[in-house]
């Protein structure tokens, strides 16, 4: 069976995963630059880790420590001192998506497993095998694969696999979303996300500037849900399956990990024909699910969902559990039939789907059954809410409207007791619960059935058969009373099932001596991870010194040779100019890179250019999934000069038809440890990532050679790079799917409105994936010294200057 993997946002939350049925946690460190993409999470005190993984352990449950942002050169040492206290803490394993970091992870304790983070955007079979050879030994794959996907990827690696079940979508691949630091200066890739795909956008017909949609909430996904598909997931081979929501708090974590252990364990227990005690309500567990957290519910891509299913256009934020419909309204009170219990207190929300910002929203006053006030009212009932002065705006409240249950404080309340009950059975805190079965039949043997949290069981006999009592018979009472006795050991007693029979009698000597045979029985099956051996010395200044031999070996580095600039633009227009062509080699342009949505183009390109004696490098899309590859290897028989490589499935490609890779932005690449893999990798030179700011990348200058270095001049930064189709989500194509769409996006721009008025253009790569341009340009960097290769992105569309005047005012600007 896989593993259920939970997160732990805060020490309640690593407590109630562990009540719940985890297999293993994961979980960030506090402090603002603990490296970990939720740091507005409470996240676990670093001085704590010790202890925290000691806990786990006991448990018999995993720990994972998401390192899983990106790392400047100027942070490494930092990285390197927390890496040793990690690694010394026995954590089962750190989650990455700097390739640097998992670089420097694997020098400094070769045993420390690394798990690569889905912010890696490992989407292929060859971009996994790629990344392994870091020692990567999990792969958690992005959001955006079908199980269909998933169980193609299971059948060819060699490494373990982990997908999400449950939580919160994003709008872009993991890893490839730049809007929230191109437009508020908060980095998703360091763990600073702003959520502006939760934010409120027009749909807008690029060319006449008309309203496409009254919806306006176009890129707010529903959350994942996949419990309908549990079974189809499992049976993909997948090894863990994985909770969103580090940012959630205990009760949800507690409620959400519950539910999938059930239905984990319920799967197991029909598939090994074991009887099961009681059937599943699954429709009472999506309530829970919905009022523990939710948006909305969907299957996510591991349907290849319909577009409106997943963004339906009206999900801003927590929408709860569906509750009833409006029959009336009054003032301060509305009539509603109920389709689920409600209480007073309940938080409830009249949905708006036509102005979701007005969805009116309130605590249940009183409730109104029959002219009676009355505490609760069961489904079915047709009752009055009461609400308190004003709370709610009857001018946004209908006939017909749906209403939802937001809140359920007697359910939250319900669940922390049950945490606090377990906390106190614990009272040191520490302690494993031990459920007992306990047989006592007369004439027969007593029998002593336990089964620890931590996984550890065994079974326990008496010498003699149980013997007919004469005054005072077995009773439960007895036996729990004896078997709780603990003392100081490191359990407690939590549930203990009797089955008594013939009134026998047990000496208290018999229950005594088998207590203590328990207790050593359970003590023996402890399993505490040897210490692991880590790095003497400093892998750090060892990993840079190579560096600086290796990049003394360049023979490239040796020639002082003049700067050179690329072109890189999204239509093959240009190519059909051969008078402009021309001017623009001879202003210094050595090469075009060309992003083209036919293949066609790509061969069109590539002549066009060469007979005017430049270069052409192929730009490659930006993820490949399983099946798509067939598609690279089109654009590949044109022949080009060299490619622009977007992923680790095309850096592998590249090198193996001999082709020059130059590795983009979105391979993340913000130190000097990173920057060599990608070397080692086979790359020629590397564009840095957005995530670093002029100055920060002239200090990486300082650690790697600026000859292998490709400096974006001009051009947009990417907002969002998304699965999902603002075209068929919106009704715009003549048919469901990507084989009946019609192509729409090639021949209708469209472009989104933003709450400040900025315009972002859409537009589809060659497999209709959708990219949100930003309005506004770069700020012209000035070109870095020591750098040789210079790019100027250039789109007509957008109405760009010409390529030609654009790079003789670099030229003159800077005096090249």
């Amino acid at each position: 069976m896989p593993e259920l993997l939970a997160p732990a946002g805060s020490e309640e939350a690593l407590y109630a995963a562990m009540e719940n049925g985890a297999d293993a946690v994961y979980f960030g460190l506090a402090g603002p630059d603990n490296f970990n993409a939720r740091v507005r999470a409470k996240n676990i005190p670093l001085e704590n880790l010790d202890a925290t993984m000691g806990l786990l352990h006991r448990r018999g449950v995993k720990g994972y420590v998401t390192l899983n942002t990106l790392v400047r050169c100027d942070e490494l040492p930092e990285v390197e001192n927390l890496l040793r206290q990690i690694a010394s803490a026995g954590v089962d394993a750190i989650i990455v998506q700097d390739f640097g970091l998992a670089r420097l992870a694997r020098r400094l304790c070769p045993e420390l497993p690394i798990h690569a983070s889905t912010q890696m955007s490992l989407t292929s079979r060859f971009a996994i095998e790629t990344a392994c050879t870091l020692g990567i030994q999990r792969v958690i794959l992005p959001r955006e694969l079908s199980i269909e996907q998933i169980r193609r990827l299971r059948e060819k690696a060699t490494v373990e696999l982990e997908v999400f079940c449950h939580g919160a979508l994003c709008m872009s691949f993991s890893g490839q979303c730049y809007a929230s630091l191109a437009l508020g200066g908060r980095s998703a890739n360091r763990g600073r996300c702003a959520q502006p795909c939760r934010m409120s956008y027009d749909l807008l017909d690029a060319e006449t500037g008309r309203l496409l949609t009254d919806s306006r909430q176009l890129l707010s996904p529903c959350d994942l849900a996949s419990l309908p598909l549990l079974p189809e997931l499992i049976e993909t081979g997948v090894h863990s399956l994985k909770i969103e929501g580090r940012l959630k708090p205990a009760e949800y974590v507690a409620e959400v990990t519950r539910i999938y252990r059930q239905a984990i364990d319920r799967y197991e227990n029909e598939k090994s024909g074991r009887k099961i005690a009681e059937p599943s309500d699954m429709a009472e567990e999506r309530r829970r699910l919905e009022q523990s957290f939710s948006r909305g519910f969907s299957t996510g891509w591991l349907e290849n969902t319909d577009p409106k299913r997943l963004v339906p256009g009206t999900v801003m934020s927590h929408r709860g559990a569906a509750l009833g419909t409006v029959v009336e309204v009054r003032r301060d009170a509305v009539v509603v039939t109920l389709t689920a219990p409600v209480r007073r207190g309940d938080g409830v929300l009249f949905e708006n789907d036509e102005n979701p910002e007005n969805s009116q929203g309130g605590r249940v006053y009183e409730i109104i059954r029959r002219r009676e006030s009355v505490r609760e009212a069961p489904e079915g009932a047709r009752v009055l809410l009461t609400f308190a002065n004003h709370s709610i705006d009857d001018r946004y409240v209908h006939e017909g409207q749906s209403v939802r249950k937001t809140d359920d404080p007697h359910r939250e309340r319900e669940i922390r007791k049950g945490l606090k009950f377990k906390a106190e059975m614990r009272s040191e805190g520490d302690r494993l619960a031990v459920d007992l079965d306990v047989r006592a039949i007369t004439g027969k043997p007593l029998i002593v059935e336990a089964r620890c949290e931590n996984g550890a069981m065994c079974r326990l006999t008496s010498d003699d058969p149980l013997e007919e009592a004469r005054k005072h018979a077995l009773s439960p009472k007895t036996l729990r009373e004896q078997f709780a006795r603990l003392g100081e050991t490191d359990y407690f007693l939590c549930e203990i099932t009797t089955t008594i029979e013939g009134g026998p009698m047990v000496p208290l000597s018999v229950l005594g001596s088998l207590r203590k045979k328990m207790i050593e029985l359970l003590d023996s099956q402890k399993s505490e991870p040897e210490p692991r051996p880590v790095r003497f010395g400093d892998a750090l200044d060892d990993l840079r010194t190579e560096n600086s031999e290796h990049w003394r070996a360049d023979p490239e580095g040796e020639t002082d040779s003049a700067p050179v600039f690329h072109l890189q633009l999204h239509d093959a227009g240009l190519f059909r100019d051969e008078i402009l062509m021309r001017k623009i080699i001879a202003a210094g342009c050595r090469s075009f890179y060309g992003e083209f949505r036919e293949i066609a183009d790509y061969r069109y390109a590539v002549d066009s250019v060469r007979n005017l004696g430049g270069e052409f490098v192929a730009v490659l899309p930006r993820v490949i999934k399983p099946g798509e590859t067939t598609v690279l290897k089109k654009i590949l028989a044109a022949n080009p000069d060299g490619v622009l490589a977007r992923n680790l499935e095309e850096v592998s490609l590249g090198n193996e038809r001999q082709i020059p890779v130059i590795a983009d932005f979105s391979l993340n690449v913000v130190n000097d440890l990173s920057f060599r893999q990608l070397l080692d990798w086979g790359v020629s030179r590397i564009t840095p990532g957005w995530d670093l700011t002029p100055e920060q990348l002239a200090v990486m200058l300082d650690f790697v050679p600026g000859h292998r270095i490709e400096q974006v001049l001009t051009g947009r930064i990417p907002l969002f790079f998304m699965e999902h189709c603002l075209w068929r989500g919106n009704s715009l194509t003549q048919g469901p799917d990507r084989n009946t769409c019609g192509r729409v996006c090639r021949v209708k721009p469209l472009q989104i409105r933003d709450r400040r008025g900025a315009l972002h253009w859409v537009r589809s790569d060659i497999f209709c994936r959708n990219i949100i341009e930003n309005s506004q340009p770069l700020d012209e960097p000035i070109p870095l010294s020591g750098v040789k290769h210079f790019r100027i992105q250039w789109d007509a569309r957008l109405g760009d200057p010409s390529p030609l005047d654009t790079l003789q005012k670099i030229l003159q600007r800077h005096l090249f």
